[in-house]
């Protein structure tokens, strides 16, 4: 059964026209006839009573009851695809430190599904601005490098991580790595499903990954 042919059976209901019909959809009023046709041959049974010499036509006793769950149909199907299309559209911004990107995040994503990155747009940005942009909603997310100040809307999980070098005998100075974001903006949110697979990525990249890391020039 088609979504479209429920939609023309309807506004057939509604408007009591084929011409009214085909013209509403743009489409021809052969096109209309031949839904009707589909619909009474996959429910067998008559929909709709026609009256040729008066041009008129009435559901039957099924097509009121076709009608009734139609409406239904019809309406939940949209509502599926709104929430289908808004949870494609769903977008976690996350900021990185210049330095996390280009050390850790490879790590990281190699625990992400295919599908996550539908979901995600990163940004680099620095210590200065990141916690700024984060209560303004520039950003759901940051993974940045610096000390924090402490605040009560804020969940910081501090990542340890192995020191980055930059030759066999000299290393970076160490620094701390974070994890920050405001939970409770993402409590009733299908953003907080997104967030949820990324500090298990993260998680899983520190356990396994990290240990790997030692980036020279």
């Amino acid at each position: 059964m088609r979504i479209q042919d429920l939609e023309y059976y309807l506004s057939l209901a509604e408007l009591g026209s084929f011409s009214q019909v085909s013209k509403k959809f743009q489409v021809s009023q052969p096109t209309v006839s031949l839904a009707m046709q589909r619909l009474e041959k996959e429910l067998n049974t008559e929909l709709i009573w026609r009256d040729p010499g008066h041009k008129k036509l009435a559901l039957t006793h099924p097509g009121h009851i076709l009608l009734k769950h139609a409406r239904k149909m019809v309406a939940q199907y949209h509502q599926a695809e709104d929430e289908i299309q808004k949870e494609a559209e769903q977008k976690l911004v996350l900021g990185l430190s210049e330095i996390v990107d280009f050390a850790y995040f490879p790590s990281i994503e190699q625990h992400l599904s295919d599908h996550f990155f539908t979901h995600l747009r990163k940004e680099t940005v620095n210590g200065v601005d990141a916690l700024s942009k984060l209560h303004k909603g520039q950003f759901d997310a940051l993974l940045i490098t610096g000390p924090l100040p402490i605040e009560e809307k804020l969940t910081v999980i501090d990542i340890p991580h192995p020191p980055l070098r930059l030759s066999e005998d000299k290393a970076l100075p160490d620094f701390k790595l974070s994890f920050v974001y405001q939970e409770d903006s993402l409590q009733n949110s299908d953003l907080a499903l997104i967030l949820k697979e990324l500090v298990g990525a993260i998680v899983s990249a520190q356990e396994k990954d990290f240990t790997l890391i030692s980036k020279s020039e």
